[in-house]
């Protein structure tokens, strides 16, 4: 999903749709610029190299769906053979316990492992952000679609 319900991942997926959906009532989901809701699997022996977030009017939460199991740390580092570092800060998945953060802080990720890492990764609006806020941004992005500045 991007932005908006979509109706083919519904059918998919009905149990995490109807799950989203009830996080959505509060409409803190659909309408985050750049706003996405999709899984994320990365492979074992696989990186996502350091990068940043296009801004930090959201959130970004991790909810681990299959995480490999490890033994411990990686070949004595100080990281996780499966992690994320957000800024400063190393964090390990561990599944059904969800991961808030600001992706607008380089970040990177790492699977060490030979198993796969799957998360559902859903975008949220920050809180900081208030309602008139989310209203007016939400305008001025639907703005520049219709004059073709910036797709769908």
């Amino acid at each position: 999903m991007q932005g908006e319900f979509n109706s083919k991942f519904a059918s998919r997926c009905p149990k995490t749709a109807s799950t989203v959906n009830e996080l959505n009532k509060d409409g803190a989901l659909f309408g985050t610029p750049f706003g996405f809701c999709f899984f994320s699997t990365l492979m074992g022996q696989s990186t996502i190299k350091p990068h940043t977030g296009p801004m930090n009017l959201r959130l970004r939460v991790h909810l681990p769906l299959i995480v490999p199991t490890t033994d411990g740390k990686n070949n004595g580092n100080e990281r996780p053979k499966c992690g994320i570092r957000v800024g400063s800060k190393i964090h390990e998945w561990k599944e059904g316990e969800a991961l808030v953060l600001d992706d607008s802080y380089e970040h990177e990720v790492w699977n060490d492992t030979n198993e796969p890492r799957v998360l559902l990764l859903v975008d949220i609006w920050h809180p900081d952000v208030s309602i008139i806020e989310r209203e007016r941004i939400g305008h001025m992005f639907e703005y520049a679609r219709e004059k073709g500045w910036i797709g769908r």
